[in-house]
């Protein structure tokens, strides 16, 4: 005899036992084999014993001896002894596993009333096996559920989710009387999800009060597996229907909670829409690339801070306007050079005041005119100060000016004021 079963704890271990009966059988192979699944056991201390057991029970008639007599005090299970039997080696104890009575009362018989004169007999056939012999019962079929059935998820009194660490559940089926409608009211049920991978995979825990649909391994009773769930009065679609007929939707519920998260696809031609709501949080990991294009608009809107952090480089290209409008203070930090290119003007203005320093030199090269005007006054402090033109330099105030050009320097004014000695060097004597 040779059994196996399946058990979901341990997959990769097929539970074979095998169980070999005595082999002093006269002309008979002794290398037949009875092959049984599911072997109806889950573990090694059940199975073991149980393919012996088996394996006796279907061998109950190898060695057995047939009866006939007419003491009436013979019954199944009773041992009695044989004596001066023919065969020596069959005056021994056995066991009766099987009687059939036969009697006739032929008085009792109107059509055969005619045979009344040859009295009442009664014998009987048996079948007997050595009181040293083990006798199992054969095993008898097992209940079988023909179909699947309905039952609503349940568990302990204020919880929404009640699961153990393979995800099974516990529900009640509408045919239970009892109505216990807790995490009594039946075993642990598994219950079949989209993808099972090795941790990778998708799961998603019925709830309490949710209906599932049921089903049974080979039609065991004891093996029931959820194999769906079905919407019902006490348990609607997220959206109505027919009227969003066209939308596929993925939506949780906050556990103990109002909120709700949701992947929701729109198909409805001219409406099409991928639909992402988080209740909080919402995290995206992208390993390598990550690449978006948009049609036409894109709109953002941060509630509170955002915070921006890249390994390398960043590049930006805009086809027509960039508009930047910071409520408070903006800063920004370069870690080397910067540069900045305008195509056509440049506007900066600065409602307070302006504050620039540099660490090294500043060189400002201008192909045009450069105008600077101070409202209050112009502050220039340095060691060497240094003014250069190439056709003349011209300082002009309400009270005069001074020029200085290829012809020399020109002072007009409406009154001059020498203080402090004054060198004149006439370059020309020698």
């Amino acid at each position: 005899q040779v059994q196996r079963d399946y058990t979901f704890t341990h997959p990769r271990y097929d539970q074979q036992h095998t169980a070999t009966g005595d082999q002093d059988l006269k002309n008979q192979h002794k290398d037949y084999e009875r092959y049984d699944y599911p072997g109806r056991y889950k573990r090694d201390i059940a199975g073991k014993p149980f393919t012996k057991t088996r394996l006796t029970a279907l061998r109950n008639d190898a060695k057995l001896a047939h009866v006939e007599g007419d003491d009436e005090r013979l019954q199944p299970g009773l041992a009695f002894d044989l004596n001066d039997h023919p065969r020596e080696d069959f005056n021994d104890r056995w066991r009766t596993i099987a009687i059939k009575h036969e009697g006739k009362q032929h008085t009792s018989l109107q059509e055969e009333s005619f045979g009344s004169g040859l009295g009442t007999s009664y014998s009987l056939k048996g079948s007997a096996i050595r009181w040293t012999s083990d006798w199992k019962a054969p095993l008898r079929p097992k209940p079988c559920i023909d179909g699947p059935q309905i039952a609503t998820v349940v568990g302990p009194p204020g919880e929404e989710i009640y699961c153990d660490e393979w995800g099974r559940v516990k529900v009640q089926f509408p045919w239970d009387r009892s109505d216990k409608n807790n995490d009594h009211s039946s075993c642990w049920i598994r219950v079949a999800q989209g993808w099972a991978g090795a941790t990778w995979g998708a799961m998603a825990v019925p709830r309490i009060g949710q209906e599932l649909i049921i089903g049974y391994l080979d039609g065991d009773p004891d093996q029931p597996i959820a194999t769906g769930r079905t919407y019902r009065e006490t348990n609607l679609p997220p959206y109505e229907l027919p009227k969003h007929k066209t939308r596929m939707t993925i939506k949780s519920q906050t556990h103990k909670g109002n909120g709700f998260n949701e992947l929701r696809f729109e198909d409805e031609l001219g409406h099409e829409e991928v639909f992402i709501h988080a209740e909080k949080d919402k995290n995206v990991h992208v390993k390598h690339d990550n690449t978006t294009f948009v049609g036409n608009n894109r709109k953002e809107e941060v509630g509170n801070d955002e915070q921006i952090t890249i390994g390398n480089d960043q590049s930006h290209v805009i086809g027509r306007d960039h508009t930047l409008s910071s409520g408070r203070d903006h800063e920004t930090t370069v870690g080397r050079d910067r540069s900045e290119r305008v195509g056509n003007n440049r506007y900066d203005t600065t409602t307070a005041n302006h504050h620039s320093e540099v660490g090294g030199h500043c060189q400002q090269t201008i192909s045009g005119q450069h105008r600077l005007t101070a409202g209050q006054g112009i502050h220039h402090t340095t060691t060497v100060y240094q003014l250069q033109a190439s056709e003349r330099v011209v300082f002009q105030s309400p009270g005069g000016s001074l020029t200085l050009d290829a012809q020399g320097i020109h002072l007009n004014g409406i009154a001059i004021t020498l203080r402090g000695p004054v060198n004149a060097t006439n370059p020309c004597k020698g």
